[in-house]
This record gives C-alpha cells, sequence and structure tokens, in this order.
C-alpha cells in the first residue's frame, strides 16, 4: 500500500485544507506514514503571512527532498499560490498547486488513481475535537495584509452545508468543532439572502435543540466588528453548546498606527468590546492578535500598547514582528522599525502575554469547567483536559473523548508541558507564549496519531511553553 506524508505550515485553515488532502489520499488507498523518508506522496502545505513563513516553506521543502529523493512532492497553500516560481525554482518539487488550482489537487495527489470512497471524512488533531471551514477569504484591506489577494474575496458555505458537516463530525465522535475561516466572523455577509454569523450559530443551536448534533462549538478568531451582541447573548445562553472563547485582533494599542494599518476600529472601539465580553460571558477567555514593529511605530506607541493590554481582561496574546509583504500597501511605508528594537518590542509583549495567561489561569483555580479528555496524554500519564474556556488541565484520570466537570485544583511551575503531538505553526489562537489551550497538531486518523511537522523538525515531543510557566492540575469532580 503507497504511503503519505503531510506537513502543514500556518493557520488552522490550512490545517482544515490538509485534513481534506488526508480524506482523499485514504480514499486512495494511501495509509500515513509519521517519517518522510518512507512516503510515496509528500504534500507541503505552505503560508505567505510573513516573510519567514515564506521561508520556513522553502527550508521544509528542501528538507523533504533531501530525507526522500523518490517521492512525489507536491506543494500547495497561500505562499504557493502567491509565488509560485519561488518554489518551483528550488527544483526539489514535482509540482507547485495554488489555490486557485485546488480542485487539481485530489488528482495530482492520487496520481490519476480513483478514489475508492464517495465521503471524504476529515480528521483532525486529538481526534475528538476538529475544525470546520465555514468561510473562506477576506473583503478587508489592511495595509499589511497579503492574504486577501491569495485567498480572494469573503465566501460563506451555507448554514445547511455547515450543520451536515457538523452532524457527520459529530457521528464520528468529535466531541468540539472550531468554525474557521479567513474572517470567519464575515460569514453570511456574501450570501443572496444577506446574513451574520449569529444566524449560523442560531441554525446549530436548532440542530442541537433537536438532538441532531452532540457536540459543542469553537469560535476562536473573530474580527472586531463582527462580535455583535446577538453572538455575545448566544454564548452567554447557551455555553455549553458555544464555549466561552474568543480571539478577537487588536494588533496595537496606538490609534495613529491603527489607520495607518488601515483598520477599521479604534482602541476605544477595542477596549469597549472586550470589556462587553468579559461582562456578559462569565469566565470567557479573552485572546489577541498583535504586531509589533510597524512602519512608523514609535516607542510611545509600543508603550501604549503595553499599557492598553495590561488594563484588559485579556488571557493571551499572538506576537507577530511585522513583516513587509510584497504587493501590500504596508511594504513602502516610511520609517521602518530596526529589526533588532522589534523584536524587543516583540519579546516584551510575550512576556506581558505569559504574565496575563498566568492570571486568568489563577483566577480559575477553585472552579468546576466543563473539560474535553484530549486522546493524547502528557509524558507524565495524565490525561489532557482542554476547558471550555481554553486552558489545558493534566488530570490523573479522564474519560478521553469525552465532556466532563473537571476540577481546577492546583497551579505547578514547569518548564515544559508535554505533548506527544505538538506543532509551532503559526496559530492565531494558539501561542506557545501564553501556556493556554492545547498546540496545534496536524490532521490525525482514527487509527493511529501523527507527529506534528513543523520547518525547524519534522517530529517533536514536547512543546517549550515559557520559562517558569504555570500549569493547571486538576481532578473529575464528584
Amino acid at each position: 500500500m503507497p504511503r503519505y506524508f503531510i506537513a502543514t505550515l500556518g493557520c488552522k485553515l490550512n490545517q482544515f485544507d490538509s485534513a481534506h488532502a488526508e480524506g482523499v489520499l485514504q480514499g486512495g488507498d494511501f495509509s500515513p506514514t509519521d517519517d518522510p523518508a518512507e512516503a510515496d506522496v509528500i504534500l507541503l502545505n505552505t503560508c505567505t503571512v510573513t516573510k519567514k513563513a515564506d521561508a520556513d516553506g522553502r527550508r521544509l521543502a528542501r528538507r523533504l527532498r533531501r530525507l526522500n529523493a523518490k517521492a512525489r512532492i507536491i506543494a500547495t497553500g497561500c505562499y504557493a499560490e502567491r509565488e509560485p516560481e519561488a518554489l518551483e525554482k528550488l527544483g526539489v518539487l514535482d509540482q507547485v498547486v495554488g489555490l486557485k488550482r485546488r480542485e487539481e489537487l485530489p488528482q495530482l495527489l492520487l496520481d490519476g488513481a480513483a478514489c475508492s470512497t464517495q465521503t471524504i471524512d476529515l480528521f483532525f488533531g486529538d481526534r475528538s475535537r476538529a475544525f470546520l471551514r465555514v468561510q473562506e477569504g477576506c473583503d478587508l484591506k489592511c495595509s499589511y495584509c497579503i492574504i486577501p489577494s491569495v485567498r480572494g474575496a469573503s465566501r460563506s458555505t451555507p448554514a445547511e452545508k455547515v450543520c451536515s458537516d457538523l452532524a457527520s463530525l459529530a457521528g464520528r465522535e468529535v466531541r468540539e468543532v472550531g468554525l474557521t475561516g479567513i474572517n470567519t466572523g464575515a460569514w453570511g455577509t456574501d450570501l443572496e439572502e444577506r446574513l451574520e454569523l449569529a444566524d449560523l450559530l442560531e441554525s446549530i443551536l436548532s440542530q442541537m435543540d433537536r438532538g441532531k448534533l452532540s457536540l459543542r462549538i469553537r469560535l476562536g478568531s473573530l474580527e472586531p466588528r463582527t462580535v455583535s451582541a446577538r453572538v455575545l447573548d448566544l454564548m452567554a445562553a447557551h455555553p455549553e453548546q458555544i464555549v466561552p472563547h474568543i480571539q478577537i485582533p487588536l494588533q496595537s494599542g496606538s490609534d495613529k498606527v491603527l489607520a495607518r494599518m488601515s483598520r477599521n476600529y479604534r482602541t476605544a472601539r477595542y477596549r469597549e468590546l472586550i470589556e462587553r465580553c468579559a461582562d456578559r460571558v462569565p469566565d470567557i477567555c479573552l485572546g489577541a492578535d498583535v504586531i509589533t514593529g510597524f512602519p512608523g511605530e514609535s516607542s510611545s506607541d509600543h508603550e501604549r500598547t503595553l499599557e492598553v493590554i495590561d488594563s484588559l481582561p485579556l488571557a493571551y496574546l499572538h506576537v507577530f514582528t511585522f513583516s513587509p509583504r510584497p504587493g501590500t500597501r504596508a511594504v513602502d511605508f516610511d520609517r521602518p522599525v530596526p529589526e533588532r528594537e522589534a523584536g524587543i518590542r516583540t519579546k516584551a509583549l510575550r512576556a506581558l502575554s505569559q504574565r496575563k495567561g498566568r492570571a486568568f489561569r489563577r483566577k480559575q483555580l477553585g472552579t468546576t469547567r466543563l473539560g474535553l479528555g484530549l486522546h493524547a496524554k502528557a509524558d507524565c500519564g495524565s490525561v489532557r483536559v482542554l476547558t471550555d474556556n481554553y486552558i489545558e488541565v493534566l488530570v490523573p484520570s479522564a474519560p478521553q473523548g469525552e465532556i466532563t466537570r473537571i476540577s481546577l485544583d492546583r497551579l505547578e511551575d514547569e518548564d515544559l508541558v508535554p505533548h506527544p503531538t505538538p506543532s509551532l505553526q503559526s496559530s492565531p489562537a494558539l501561542d506557545v507564549s501564553a501556556g493556554l489551550g492545547p498546540s496545534p497538531h496536524t490532521p490525525t486518523l482514527p487509527s493511529r496519531p501523527r507527529l506534528a511537522r513543523t520547518a525547524d523538525g519534522l517530529a517533536k515531543t514536547a512543546t517549550k511553553v515559557s520559562d517558569g510557566a504555570l500549569v493547571l492540575r486538576g481532578t473529575v469532580a464528584s
């Protein structure tokens, strides 16, 4: 039986695309391997959000070819769409398939062979958790972002299709699904009957009320203007179905910088939104994206960003150092921040993220949360449990693949949180500096766990959270 290996860089949407490719390969009677040297076909799913992501893609392509001289290696993803020539001239890839040619990928992967199944089942990460793409593309015009030109205009998956896919995942014993997209909160704005994200959530809740869905929904990252009162009301009214966790990009705490970024809000509005989320949804975990070193960002702008974040009830940050992307307006902006200074600012924000994460976890001590027992155990033998409000807890014994009530008992200092299948991908909702939530994963099959692939190590057995990170331990509540 031929074997395949999939290497994924980038966001949850890339993970979803890789899972779809994995389903295609399964249907073509390919079996997975954790060793790229053993693979007959290798898929490299690339990211282009920063110049480092581009470099990671090129480096990983070369490494995969060094490890396996005979395999068919196919590159896809955002970098393959934006700059296919850069990947082709490496001379190590058999095919470079951009996103606009995505429909060709199944036959290229199978080398013309037929897929033996009509239905492609998608499995992600821990098998009990999945991501489901409900939206693609973006209509925003942020001055620094290349992704809209790569992924195209905003497109929504109809609610009926979303509910059908959720039912299929629930039938496969998936207990938590993260709704994902490039701009997930824009769902419905492109449909013939103009709708909004709250309408999709109401459709999903209706299916749950009728007993057709038995899982919980995680919203992940939403743009500030898309976090409506209706969305918060639904989260507050149905905390067991729509978990209390949202990541809301800030990008900068300086209104001057936000204007240069072409962001469609200012800090006062962001503050109001975050405080409203915290007031409306009890114990919600709130995260934020931040960009450091944006052209024209002064020391006082940076200090203002630190002050704004420190004053808000945020639990973690996902910090990017600005990377000029050819084809964006920001690439030509004046007053660039020196690389060394940008790095110092990034470290300061990550340190703040760690402090915010510790404070959030301390606040949760003594509470009882609904937690999902993950299938991958920690190296110490404990069961890893993900709470509804996005805290990973180590529990001596808990039912894996099931949601149970977990008492959050104590915090311990640990430098390493063991994860059998981690990834260091650039996932906005999962920043290792925060110490919250599980490591993002490449897709997994129901039969065996898969090791994550990264540009600087194809398989790792532990994720560095931070020096002196506080790890939460708990027990199943009686």
